[in-house]
């Protein structure tokens, strides 16, 4: 049986960043796509399960931060602070979205749409329409890389210490 990591633990976030900077070397048209693409993004995802609060000390949100430089992850970051960075967007949405998201059950740009995550500063995505095209077709592409990595989806189960920081 394959071991899955679980969806926003520490361990897959490492697995997904090693996939999605081996597609860079290894996918001309996905290293064309994101060679000028710069982004500090933070992603807050609310509504966490039992099991996620427990891996997160007992919170309710946790924050995600990706720093890329030219298509290259600079930094990552997963924990219930906000990193000291200079963000340039905020997305907020709740762990179902999230998971949806990433799943491809939810495509980014339907639920841009129907507003089933926040972006903060909205005003900057309207005055740049090709950047925030950019960046849904980029997030896709790297949502698409990340499902690469098997995943375990947690409910409102909780977590055993024994699979608190292995695979399930």
């Amino acid at each position: 049986m394959e071991n899955k990591l679980i969806f926003l633990s520490q361990e897959w976030i490492h697995e997904v960043t090693k996939v999605v900077q081996a597609a860079r070397i290894g996918d001309e048209e996905f290293k064309r796509m994101t060679s000028n693409f710069s982004l500090n993004l933070l992603y807050k995802i609310s509504g966490l399960p039992a099991g996620l609060r427990q891996l997160y000390l007992g919170k309710d949100e946790i924050c995600f931060f990706i720093k890329l430089e030219k298509g290259s992850v600079k930094k990552l970051q997963i924990g219930t602070n906000v990193p000291n960075e200079k963000i340039d967007f905020t997305v907020s949405s709740n762990y179902d979205v999230a998971k949806r998201i990433f799943t491809g059950e939810l495509n980014l740009a339907t639920a841009f749409f129907n507003q089933q995550f926040k972006v903060e500063p909205q005003s900057r995505l309207y005055r740049n329409p090709r950047f925030a095209a950019r960046a849904i077709v980029v997030g896709n592409r790297i949502f698409k890389i990340a499902r690469q990595v098997p995943t375990h989806f947690l409910s409102d189960e909780i977590v055993s210490a024994d699979q608190m920081h292995k695979n399930v």
